[in-house]
């Protein structure tokens, strides 16, 4: 009897685990730049990252919004990234609300924006001004996106250090 509760023990536990990992997702995610020469258009890079890739999410170091527009109704997550000298204005909650009905509302929910990430590498800059207004304009976004009753972006902060990257 006991070997046969142990038996049916580890089956479960076998049973459980390998449930777990089918039910886990993974998610690809590639930044998308926009600073170069003879690039395809929004719509054809959404179109192409749909139907001919795994990809799932995207990065843009703005707010394009034929970019925006063009990943609507694509299922892929975008996140999208405030300039750095936006940051100072933006700590203000009139500014940080025309910011988001100027560059989330108008997209929200068509097309997934999942991620706002205010200033890119800003602690590298130095920068007094931008640094001082990073935490209130992160808090004065967010509010921003409440207000206009958006519920499911994150306001994030994304820091790279040398540490991250050993082998330089």
């Amino acid at each position: 009897m006991v070997a046969k509760t142990n038996l049916s023990h580890h089956l479960v536990l076998l049973v459980s685990t390998l449930l777990h990992l089918f039910t886990t997702t993974f998610a690809i995610g590639v930044n998308y730049g926009t600073l170069g020469n003879n690039l395809p258009p929004p719509s054809q890079v959404a179109n192409f990252i749909k139907t001919q890739t795994i990809i799932d999410s995207i990065k843009i170091f703005d707010t394009n919004h034929d970019i925006l527009n063009a990943f609507a109704n694509t299922g892929i997550t975008v996140t999208v990234t405030v300039g750095n000298g936006d940051i100072p204005s933006l700590a203000n909650l009139n500014s940080a609300r025309g910011w988001v009905a100027a560059n989330i509302a108008p997209f929200h929910p068509q097309t997934r924006i999942n991620r706002i990430v205010v200033g890119n590498e800003i602690m590298a800059t130095a920068n007094k001004p931008w640094i001082s207004n990073l935490v209130p304009a992160m808090r004065t976004i967010h509010k921003a996106l409440l207000l206009a009753g958006i519920r499911n972006v994150q306001v994030l902060l994304f820091v790279i250090t040398l540490e991250d990257f050993p082998f330089f």
